[in-house]
């Protein structure tokens, strides 16, 4: 008699503790720093608002659109913005690496420049559950 209260109960706790990597999601990560391409490493301080946890790597997050704040400052030269907030539309099974693209490495602009590349892993395990059906 307890054995069908038992399967409701199960598919609860196991959906509850389901994880961030248990469905398709995206990174975000600051790029490499490149003189050759006149790039520089930046911070992703915050995602949607919130604090990052880690300024070098994003929690996974939920395709879509987010506002990510990124920061930039440098011993070498005076850049502005310090703090710069761009609006992205991730891609699922996606990461995307940002970095600050300056004309002079003295200063004084920078802009974002945005590298999207796929996560081998999560499109490997999520792309049979969006396959079409044959």
């Amino acid at each position: 008699m307890r054995t069908p209260l038992l399967v409701p109960v199960l598919l609860v706790a196991m959906s509850a503790h389901a994880g961030p990597y248990d469905r398709p999601y995206a990174l975000i990560e600051p790029g490499d720093t490149s003189e050759t391409r006149k790039e520089a490493r930046v911070a992703v301080t915050k995602v949607d608002g919130m604090s990052t946890r880690n300024p070098r790597k994003t929690d996974p997050l939920a395709p879509g659109k987010h506002v990510v704040t990124l920061h930039y400052e440098t011993a070498r030269g005076d850049f502005r913005p310090e703090y710069l907030d761009l609006e992205l539309a991730l891609e699922a099974c996606t990461r995307y690496r940002i970095v600050a693209s300056y004309e002079n490495r003295m200063g004084p602009d920078w802009k974002p420049k945005v590298y999207a590349e796929p996560i081998a892993e999560c499109t490997r395990k999520f792309s049979k559950q969006t396959a079409p059906a044959k």
